[in-house]
């Protein structure tokens, strides 16, 4: 298993959310092998949104990342988004 930590900023958080958390919902009952994911706010740093999220393997979460579920978000997530960099990491 491994846990992906994906790093987001985006303009006006608030706005973006709803949307964040309808993707994530929509990864987890349709990206195989996408065990959970968590949308999390920093509040020390403005813009700033996690996805905590959880696969079965790296090529799941690589799967997932040029599917059709974040294709399908895409639209709404783009108009708030500024940068992001994703962390995998192996559960041990």
């Amino acid at each position: 298993m491994v846990v992906v930590i994906n790093d987001d900023r985006v303009k006006d958080v608030e706005a973006y959310l709803p949307y964040a958390k309808a993707f994530a919902a929509d990864a987890v009952a349709n990206d195989k092998g996408c065990i959970s994911m968590e949308v999390l706010v920093d509040p020390k740093v403005p813009g700033r949104v996690l996805y905590l999220s959880h696969f079965e393997t790296e090529e799941d979460f690589r799967a997932h990342a040029m599917g059709e579920t974040f294709q399908k978000h895409l639209p709404q997530l783009g108009k708030y988004f500024i940068s992001a960099e994703d962390t995998i990491l192996t559960v041990g």
